[in-house]
């Protein structure tokens, strides 16, 4: 039975938005994802959401188990639009109260008989402060209900991003861990040239410094130190040999290689086993650059640390 795409690895880097015309208003969601080594999330939003802080982030956990998410809502005002105004009706009539007061103490004090008072006119009411508001005004509950259509269309945008990442990174992984295997098995078939040359080398060093040489005070004093002394430089020679030997991190190396196939195979959060099998692939590698002791050796040893750290790199944005 094949892997769904719920179970495929995902990437912790993405970004996913959905958003709508309401009235005279533009509402967008908009949701960016980073790596990060738990999960972590920040909210922008207007006041007039804050009842939702709670759900929001429930439906944005339910979906995100790992990696530092920031979610920006966002209101905007139509552009091209007129804005609609209304009175306030209650200062309208106060102010034509406090007109009426002051035309008939006018008219008390003789003013309008001396120089009469300039008539207010209805523009000139409506020019007070406080007469004419906005009907622009978004309604909270509106809102509310929208945005609750529109994050979980978000979250979906993102899953798609991640997941498409996803892929790409676990199709890099695979590629390098092909690599990988390839490089062990070549590895493998150079070990017996390797541990000639290098036994070549040591006898060549030892005769060079004349090991074996050493007087002796009758001729069978002398064919015992030689055969003792033989022995125990063979002795030497072969656990030296025994020691850079390579085999055994080769074969580890391609047995952790097969393990990080299997977890990207089974899919879903794995970014921290990958992780942690990425500790053990160096580990080997360093061990086989160590027991190095050839140029060649040490340059393959090389080449299995770059591939492990591009490996590495990739995984650290997995979910």
């Amino acid at each position: 039975m094949g892997k769904t795409k719920a179970d495929a690895i995902r990437s912790m880097t993405g970004f996913g938005n959905a958003e709508c015309i309401m009235r005279q208003w533009h509402i967008a969601v908009d949701i960016r994802s980073v790596n990060g080594r738990f999960f972590d999330f920040s909210l922008r939003s207007p006041d007039e959401l804050r009842p939702l802080e709670t759900w929001l982030r429930e439906q944005v956990s339910s979906s995100v188990q790992r990696g530092k998410v920031d979610m920006r809502i966002s209101l905007r005002r139509q552009a091209g639009l007129d804005e609609a105004l209304e009175i306030n009706m209650e200062m309208f009539e106060r102010l034509l109260k406090l007109v009426s007061q002051i035309e008939s103490k006018a008219e008390a004090s003789s003013i309008m008989g001396q120089s009469s008072l300039a008539p207010y006119t209805a523009l000139d009411l409506l020019r007070f402060p406080g007469v004419t508001v906005e009907s622009g005004v978004i309604d909270q509950e509106l809102l509310q209900d929208c945005v609750k259509r529109l994050v979980p269309e978000a979250i979906a945008s993102l899953e798609k991003a991640r997941s498409d990442e996803g892929v790409r990174l676990a199709d890099f992984l695979r590629e390098r861990l092909a690599r990988i295997r390839e490089h062990c098995q070549q590895l493998h078939g150079l070990i017996p040239s390797w541990s000639a040359a290098l036994e070549s080398r040591l006898r060549e060093r030892l005769s060079t410094l004349g090991f074996g040489d050493a007087p002796a005070a009758t001729a069978q004093d002398s064919a015992t130190h030689g055969t003792d002394l033989q022995q125990r430089l063979a002795q030497e020679l072969g656990l030296h040999l025994i020691k850079s030997d390579v085999a055994e991190e080769l074969s580890r190396l391609q047995a952790h290689s097969a393990a990080v196939e299997h977890i990207i195979a089974q899919g879903g959060p794995c970014g921290k086993r990958l992780d942690f099998m990425m500790q053990e692939l160096q580990r080997e590698a360093n061990t086989l650059g160590s027991k190095s002791q050839i140029v060649d050796q040490s340059m393959a040893a090389v080449d299995l640390k770059v591939l492990i750290e591009q490996m590495r790199e990739q995984v650290q944005n997995l979910e």
